[in-house]
Parts: C-alpha cells; sequence; structure tokens
C-alpha cells in the first residue's frame, strides 16, 4: 500500500502568502492523515505574470528550496509541482518537477516533455523520462500536458513505473477532457494516478482544481472499476488515499499480456 496526496492551494498575487498556504495545508493533511508518505502539488501555485521573465527561477531557486524545506521539516516525501527555472547550459528554460525524499534530500527531476501551445517558443523540451523509487514501488512525473498523449503514460507503465504523479495547470474549460485523459490513461495501463490541479484565477484565466487521485476497487479484475476521489471545485483543500499498488500491478501485467504490438498489425487501405 502507499499512502498518497495532493495539495490543491490557492494562488496568491503574494508569493510568501502563496507559501504560507501550502504549509497550513500541508499541516492539516497531516494532521488528519499522519501516515501520508507523499505529497503532490500542483503544475503552477505562485503568482503569474504577462511577463515572463519575472515568472523564472534560477535552478534550484527559491521555490525549489522552499519545498526542499517542507519535506525535511515535516518528514514527507514531496513532489515539486513544476518549476520555471533557468539552467546555464542551456537558451531556454525548462518546466521542471523535483521529488525530494522525507529528508529534504533532492532524488531527482522531471522536466516536461511535451510542451503546451505557447510553451514550445519559451522553453526547452526533454527527452528523458525518469523513474523513481518510493520504498518499494517506482513511480514516475508527467507533467499536465504529458498526460495527453498516449505515448508518454505507457512508456512509464512498460518500464516500471507503477503509480503515475501529475502536477498539472488545466483551466476551468479544460477539465471534461482532462477528466476524459486520466481516466483513459489509468484503464489503458492499469495504473494508478495522482494529478494534482491549480486553483486560482490570473491573466483572465480561472483554475478550479479538481485534484484527482484514481485507482482501483479491489477484487474488481473483468471489467476493473476506478476509484476517483477528487479535491473541492474552486476552492483550496485536499485529498488523500490509501493506494493499493500491488493490486494495480496484477490488473496491469494483465492488460500489457493482451496488447498486440503495433508492428505485428498490418495496415491496409482500400480505396475506390
Amino acid at each position: 500500500m502507499l499512502n498518497v496526496a495532493c495539495i490543491q492551494p490557492e494562488i496568491f498575487q503574494n508569493k510568501h502568502k502563496c507559501y504560507l498556504e501550502i504549509e497550513d495545508l500541508l499541516k492539516k493533511l497531516l494532521e488528519d492523515n499522519n501516515n501520508c508518505e507523499i505529497v503532490c502539488l500542483p503544475e503552477r501555485w505562485i503568482p503569474y505574470t504577462r511577463e515572463k521573465a519575472q515568472n523564472l527561477q534560477k535552478e534550484r531557486g527559491q521555490d525549489y528550496h522552499f519545498i526542499q524545506k517542507l519535506a525535511g521539516e515535516y518528514g514527507i516525501n514531496f513532489i515539486s509541482g513544476a518549476i520555471w527555472e533557468k539552467r546555464s547550459s542551456y537558451k531556454k528554460p525548462f518546466i521542471t518537477s523535483y521529488f525530494f525524499n522525507k529528508n529534504g534530500e533532492e532524488i531527482g527531476r522531471q522536466d516536461k516533455i511535451h510542451l503546451y501551445s505557447y510553451e514550445r517558443k519559451y522553453f526547452e523540451s526533454s527527452f528523458t523520462l525518469n523513474i523513481f523509487k518510493l520504498k518499494k514501488f517506482n513511480f514516475a512525473i508527467l507533467i499536465c500536458f504529458d498526460m495527453a498523449f498516449f505515448e508518454t503514460p505507457r512508456l512509464a507503465s512498460e518500464n516500471k513505473a507503477e503509480i503515475l504523479f501529475s502536477p498539472t495547470q488545466i483551466r476551468d474549460s479544460g477539465l471534461f477532457n482532462w477528466d476524459i485523459y486520466l481516466k483513459a490513461r489509468a484503464l489503458e495501463n492499469r495504473i494508478p494516478i495522482v494529478a494534482a490541479n491549480t486553483y486560482g484565477d490570473f491573466i483572465n484565466r480561472k483554475f478550479s482544481g479538481k485534484s484527482k487521485i484514481i485507482s482501483f476497487q479491489p477484487e474488481h479484475y473483468s471489467p476493473s472499476l476506478l476509484k476517483v476521489i477528487e479535491a473541492p471545485y474552486s476552492s483550496n483543500g485536499y485529498i488523500y488515499d490509501e493506494i493499493d499498488v500491488q493490486f494495480a500491478n496484477k490488473l496491469r501485467r494483465q492488460r500489457l499480456n493482451e496488447k498486440v504490438e503495433k508492428s505485428e498489425i498490418k495496415i491496409n487501405i482500400f480505396s475506390q
């Protein structure tokens, strides 16, 4: 079993207030669920301005150290959400998510692979998918748009990932599609998904949260039945669940064994 949580803080215009909000929600989460083992933040949890340069951090900058400090002080494994950071050897910055262990030590980071819309102009895309380990379980971090393409969750699932964490920034108008993406990725790979979404209003865009923890109802093999826990709509908060990773592993082994490789499928094209 793995005890997981999403924190869905409100984004304020004052960064220090955002920090206080996250720490306050973390305290409440751990008071109610003291066996929680890992927490995931959304893709965006600090203020945003139209001046792109003002939204960037230096590599391992202030936001990095804030999350690192929380992980160590509260003894909790932490996925940092996404940080926009500049790196000296690259022309463009990266959108990256850090994984800290409960001692506040950086274990690694995952850069965003699929860049969305305007992001392709301003950011570097990653071509590396990392698999992390927590206890005896393996997991991957897929940042937002990485969930919109079946290849990345499938690649993670085929390379020993047993759970997917997804820091996300989905505006209100995209929640319906996002819900379908997440459930489809969970079902097609038989893999639990922990997806933390942004909550707040900035630059005429509304982000309404509804973070999700998606796993499977125990002992339902065929058909597999999803278990979905959602955070509040248009409010701050958190969600927590205990995920039976080993049961999901049984489902996934069965599902992947049923897959016919694309290379084995012949394509016939008929014309009149």
